[in-house]
């Protein structure tokens, strides 16, 4: 027969026993029966043989586990008349969970273990008395940890409850524990039984806690396997160009939509040459007959093939992914020193995109190129996505300001590549999504070996090879001239360091600072280096700072050390700004404020909960190989995140919105997909043509669904369904962005082959350009997936009163000086707005010149051409694509 429980014991997750101390929300999240609407609970039978199917491993990429809820939740005591009857039942659940009493002399003892001992301790006690945490001194994980004890002395002393210190701090005798509040009797009186019955513990136990992360959390739609949903057999398909408007159309009939009919081929053409190149077309205007003609391919196929082949489309694209790396030309804070070598970076993003290098290996570059490609420059540079953190150069605090490089280079990783957002699991287990503390610094344990290198060789492994062997030669024969060089000048040096000096870090850094670099460790190697930035050495001047006896024997030993000039290597070619690792062993990943024990390099629980298996890189590299496989695991087809995210992203760039919203977090605080079978079916074919980004724009702007209006109006149908458009029934009309304003006035007044685009401006974080800042250009401070759109009234006045777009105006009516109205109008409306001028435009243009008040009565008077010309730069039609 069924044990029934009061429906308080089994309402919702959270609610626990602690008579029993077996949480109630464990019936669902370790896979047992859930409890009936009154309360009650199968058997036990049922259960174990629940239970026992629940074990079986999962496949797949996501890996199944146990799970434990927040211990904030409320806890609930079950009444103390059913204890005898509970037993019965953890004394089963004991059996389910596989554990074999030892020591135990009767079934009666294992009870007290499992009904009492293991799930308090689990549940109370080893949060603060784990493996990752020990307060006092103790831990509570193992039967050798507790007769070990703490500062205090032993928890327990088998046989004698009362001497046992764990029992008075539950009585709160002593301690008071847990800091929650007092336990009811039955627990603690079940822990002193098991005490006096000599404290049987199953063989080789450690007691571990739950794991936060439910089934429910597993179902969640990122963390499943990407699928390849069959295309919809949708009727009356006519309207429909390639596979992703029969999800989209199949979509709209459910929701008893209609699509907008297809926009015209002079908007088509504009609005393509925005989306691919981010510049105006500069090709006349398509005729009447064109436009009729529109549903014909060919042109519009053609019109993209060569947009994609174009330069201007790296240059475009580029700067959807320097707001995601937070590219900058400047350090930021309030020094915001320049970066001279940053610009690589771009340049290297910009030519990745035009050759459509694939994006895993575009991915794998920017966070191992060093390990994967040493031989390869451009390789090399993708580093440089590691060096894009703010950087104060006056910080004392070196190694606080370390921590939170390395922790932003994670979290600005899990959004970028895997939209998770991991940032709050940096203090505690995410409150949300199913990201554990330690799941943010196990992926920050594959970042705690870099090392910032201004002087990174560019050699392949064979090269490399060679010249550590040759180098190994030199330095074994000069080690002792260079050991007592280092001990005359390194403290002379140091003494009279010049900028900010040394003398104001702590005397632990200067030790790490004096010391030669083969002497540190690789902790100590990485803050003396950062710290080396903040002062400047000057070895042209030692003869100053040494007494004559001294530079003496220095200039002896430069010339002994010169004679074994032969042995040294040629030195190899380097790179500056990049990053690689430390060495071949990296520092420990520590949680901050815990006495842990360190954190292993490994993935988010949720879909990996085993440590990673480092991959092996040759030993001549001195890295760790932790990148480079965080790298493969990243661009692994199975990850279920990596394609999904890119996708969306692109998606998002040619929508405006991503069929997931919110492309930088896929949790549970963002949006799910609108339509995810169509994002997993785009997902899969963008895998499938081998992580092609021009294919996937070429597929996406091939649609109809992209192809449609975007002046549809809204019916009362509409407002009521969608008034958001998620359903995508007509195309979005969008702004452009402040670099493609700044690039259209440059197309219009024809001086964007003496200028430069945009993109190439320099980025100082702290001093933005003010046209691009006025249209939310970010400070590029933090990883940004998607910009604001702000409407504000210094946009207005910035077109109206900027120099820069007055001096745009002035040299378009410089070239039409000798030209009537009329022929003005005819010759800019194709330039500007991709359209013929029609004759309303040149009535209005004539009214505005006759309108225009100036001192001269000449009709072709260049002030009012002038002021025409800057109202048409600043319309609505010039800085909006339909």
């Amino acid at each position: 027969m069924p044990i029934c429980f009061p429906p308080a014991f089994v309402k919702g997750c959270g609610s626990a026993t602690q008579a029993c101390g077996w949480p109630a929300f464990q019936w669902q999240t370790r896979g047992l029966p859930a409890p009936c609407p009154n309360g009650m609970l199968p058997t036990n039978q049922a259960i174990t043989r629940e239970k026992t199917r629940q074990a079986m491993p999962a496949e797949g990429f996501v890996t199944s586990g146990s799970s434990r809820c927040d211990h904030s939740r409320q806890t609930q005591v079950i009444p103390t008349s059913l204890l005898q009857r509970l037993s019965l039942l953890f004394g089963c659940a004991g059996i389910v969970l596989g554990t074999a009493v030892a020591n135990a002399s009767s079934p009666a003892s294992r009870d007290l273990f499992e009904i009492h001992v293991r799930p308090t301790l689990i549940k109370h006690c080893i949060q603060c008395h784990g493996e990752t945490e020990q307060e006092g001194g103790l831990k509570l994980t193992s039967l050798d940890a507790l007769l070990a004890g703490g500062d205090s002395g032993p928890a327990i002393v088998p046989g004698n409850a009362d001497d046992s210190l764990i029992l008075e701090a539950l009585r709160f005798e002593s301690f008071e524990m847990p800091p929650a509040g007092q336990l009811d009797d039955p627990v603690v009186n079940g822990f002193a039984s098991w005490i006096k019955a000599g404290a049987p513990w199953p063989e080789d136990l450690i007691l571990t806690p739950m794991p936060i992360i439910t089934e429910d959390d597993r179902d969640w739609w990122c963390y499943q396997p990407i699928a390849d949903p069959v295309v919809p057999d949708v009727d009356d398909d006519s309207w429909c160009r390639n596979e992703i408007d029969r999800f989209v159309l199949d979509r709209l009939k459910q929701e008893n939509l209609r699509p907008a009919d297809e926009a015209t081929a002079s908007q088509l053409t504009r609005r393509l040459h925005f989306a691919l190149t981010g510049l105006p077309p500069t090709c006349p205007p398509p005729s009447n007959q064109q436009n009729a003609d529109s549903s014909a391919d060919d042109w519009y196929e053609a019109q993209l093939n060569e947009l994609l082949s174009s330069p201007a489309y790296g240059e475009h694209q580029a700067r959807y992914w320097l707001d995601l790396v937070r590219y900058a030309d400047s350090d930021g804070y309030n020094a915001d020193h320049a970066r001279p070598h940053a610009h690589l970076y771009r340049d290297y993003v910009i030519r990745s995109f035009n050759e459509d290098k694939p994006y895993d290996r575009f991915v794998c570059e920017q966070l191992a190129g060093d390990e994967i490609d040493p031989g390869n420059r451009d390789a090399l540079i993708g580093t440089m996505y590691l060096r894009h953190w703010i950087y104060e150069w006056n910080q004392r605090d070196v190694e606080g300001q370390w921590q939170e490089i390395i922790s932003d280079i994670t979290e600005t990783t899990a959004d970028v590549f895997l939209a998770q957002g991991l940032k709050c699991a940096r203090c505690h287990d995410h409150k949300f999504d199913p990201l554990l503390q330690r799941d943010f610094f196990a992926l920050k344990a594959f970042f705690t070996p870099l090392l910032p290198r201004e002087d990174f060789p560019v050699a392949d492994v064979a090269t490399r090879e060679e010249y550590i062997q040759q180098l190994e030669k030199w330095e074994a024969a000069t080690e002792s001239i260079r050991r007592r060089l280092h001990e005359i000048e390194t403290p002379a040096l140091l003494a009279h360091a010049t900028r900010e000096g040394v003398d104001k870090f702590t005397d632990e850094i200067q030790s790490m600072i004096a010391s030669r670099p083969c002497d540190r460790t690789e902790y100590e190697h990485q803050i003396a280096s950062l710290a080396s930035n903040q002062f400047d050495l000057h070895p042209d001047k030692l003869p100053e700072y040494l007494d004559g006896e001294t530079e003496t024997e220095r200039q002896h030993l430069r010339e002994q050390l010169a004679q074994y000039d032969y042995l040294k290597p040629k030195p190899l070619p380097t790179l500056a700004f990049v990053a690689g690792d430390v060495g071949p062993h990296s520092p420990p990943t520590l949680i901050p404020d815990q006495d842990t024990s360190p954190i292993d390099p490994g993935y988010p629980t949720i879909l990996d909960p085993e440590p990673a298996d480092i991959l092996p890189i040759p030993a001549v590299l001195q890295s760790t190989g932790r990148r480079s496989t965080l790298a493969k695991w990243i661009t692994d087809s199975n990850n279920p995140l990596t394609a999904r995210v890119i996708v969306n992203r692109v998606w998002q760039q040619h929508f405006g919105r991503g069929l997931a919203e919110t492309a930088s977090d896929f949790g549970r605080l963002g949006t799910p997909p609108s339509h995810p079978e169509l994002l997993d079916w785009l997902a899969t074919r963008f895998i499938e043509d081998g992580w092609s980004l021009k294919k996937l724009h070429r597929r996406i702007l091939m649609s109809a669904t992209y192809r449609q209006s975007s002046s549809r109006p809204m019916d009362d149908q509409i407002a009521e369904i969608d008034p958001q458009n998620v359903w995508l029934w007509r195309m979005n009309p969008r702004r452009l962005s402040g670099e493609e304003i700044h690039d259209a006035m440059l197309v219009a007044s024809q001086e964007m082959a003496t200028d430069k685009r945009a993109i190439y401006k320099n980025v100082k974080r702290n001093k933005l350009d003010p046209l691009l800042a006025a249209f939310d250009f970010p400070d590029r401070v933090r990883s940004q997936g998607k910009r604001h759109r702000t409407t504000t009234s210094p946009q207005a006045l910035l077109l109206m009163n900027n120099s820069w777009m007055h001096d745009r105006a002035k040299r378009l009516a410089k070239e039409f000086a000798e030209d009537s109205v009329d022929e003005l109008v005819d010759q800019i409306h194709p330039r500007l707005f991709h359209r013929s001028a029609s004759e309303w435009d040149r009535e209005r243009a004539a009214g505005f010149i006759a309108a225009y008040p100036s001192e001269s009565d000449d009709a072709n008077d260049q002030e009012a051409k002038t002021a025409l010309l800057h109202a048409y730069l600043c319309s609505s039609e010039m800085i909006y694509v339909d």
